[in-house]
């Protein structure tokens, strides 16, 4: 299970101009922006954010790729190889965002929901 703290999702909507509440129960899910992939993945490289931030800005960040799937394949891996470029140099700092999405250690056929960035999330995983 992965935790948002507050704090750092204030921060992100400041940062983003997101239009959150300030109820959201799933901050990254529900703030999600397709359209807006290219600038979170721009803006989270040209920040110096702290792990806490960092955590928060990519479980918005892989919630608007899930949802930008659902009507673009990204068959070129375009939008995934950024994701993972900012991923890789703290992995097992995300790792439990990484679970979540990759529900965890199931085998396929013990889950019949799966989120469309699942597949990749768990290749990226495997990965040595």
């Amino acid at each position: 299970m992965y935790i948002l703290y507050k704090e750092d999702t204030d921060y992100l909507n400041k940062l983003l101009n997101l239009p959150a509440r300030g109820d959201e129960q799933d901050w990254d899910i529900e703030l999600a922006d397709p359209a807006r992939l290219s600038e979170f993945l721009a803006t989270f490289r040209a920040y110096d954010l702290t792990l806490s931030l960092k955590k928060a800005f990519l479980a918005l960040i892989i919630a608007s790729y899930d949802d930008l799937l659902q009507y673009d394949s990204d068959d070129d891996d375009f939008y995934w190889t950024s994701i993972k470029r900012i991923i890789e140099p703290e992995k097992q700092e995300h790792l439990a965002l990484l679970q979540y999405w990759a529900f965890g250690n199931l085998p396929p056929e013990e889950n019949n929901t799966k989120f469309r960035v699942t597949s990749r999330v768990r290749s990226y995983l495997s990965e040595a």
